[in-house]
C-alpha cells in the first residue's frame, strides 16, 4: 500500500476523531468483537484464529489428509506472506498509534509495540479469507465478513485508524489472490 495519511494532515485529524468517537461511544457488541479478535500476547493471534476457523471447514468437508494439508499449507503461506509484507510496510512508515497522537484515547485492548499502518489483523484476515474462499467457495462471503469483523475489531479496540484497516484489507486481498493464483499452477 501507499503511505498512510501524514500525522499533521486533515485526513489524519479526521481519522483520529473517528477513533476517539468510536472509543467514547463503544457498544457492548463492539467491545465483544474487539475482545473476540484480540487473542492477546502469547496466544495464537490472527494466524492461529484463522487456522482454527479453517479446521472446522476442513472437518465438515471431510477432507482427506492430503487435501487438508494442502488447505493449511496454502492458508499459512498466505498468512506468512501477509506478515512479512505488512510488517515491512509498518516499519517503512512508522505511523503512530491513535493513543500516541491523542493521549485521551484509552485503548480497550493492549497497545501493540509496533507501528499502526497497516492493520496486521486486516492484512492477515483478508489474505486468509481470500484463500479459504477459493477452497470453500460456498463460504466465501462468510470468510469476507469474518475478515471485515477482524479488521474493525482493531478500531473498536482503539489501536487502528480506518485507513490502517482498509489498506490492510486491500493488501491482504492482493496477497491472498497471489497465493490462489500460484496454487492454480501445475
Amino acid at each position: 500500500p501507499g503511505a498512510p495519511p501524514g500525522t499533521g494532515s486533515a485526513l489524519m485529524r479526521e481519522e483520529l476523531a473517528t477513533v476517539r468517537r468510536t472509543i467514547d461511544n463503544l457498544t457492548r457488541d463492539q467491545l465483544a468483537i474487539a475482545y473476540k479478535w484480540n487473542d492477546g500476547a502469547g496466544t495464537y493471534t490472527p494466524p492461529g484464529h484463522w487456522n482454527d476457523i479453517a479446521a472446522e471447514y476442513v472437518r465438515d468437508a471431510r477432507m482427506s489428509e492430503v487435501r487438508a494439508a494442502r488447505t493449511f499449507a496454502l492458508l499459512n503461506m498466505a498468512m506468512h506472506d501477509a506478515a512479512v509484507a505488512c510488517w515491512g510496510v509498518k516499519f517503512q512508515h512508522y505511523n503512530p498509534r491513535p493513543a500516541q497522537l491523542d493521549p485521551g484515547i484509552r485503548t480497550k485492548i493492549g497497545l501493540p509495540n509496533f507501528p499502526a499502518y497497516p492493520s496486521g489483523h486486516s492484512t492477515f484476515s483478508a489474505a486468509a479469507a481470500t484463500v479459504l474462499g477459493s477452497i470453500f467457495p460456498q463460504a466465501a462471503a462468510d470468510f469476507d465478513a469474518m475478515a471485515d469483523e477482524a479488521g474493525i475489531s482493531r478500531l473498536y479496540g482503539g489501536i487502528h485508524y480506518p485507513s490502517d484497516i482498509t489498506q490492510g484489507k486491500a493488501h491482504g486481498n492482493r496477497i491472498g489472490a497471489h497465493v490462489v493464483s500460484w496454487a492454480a499452477t501445475p
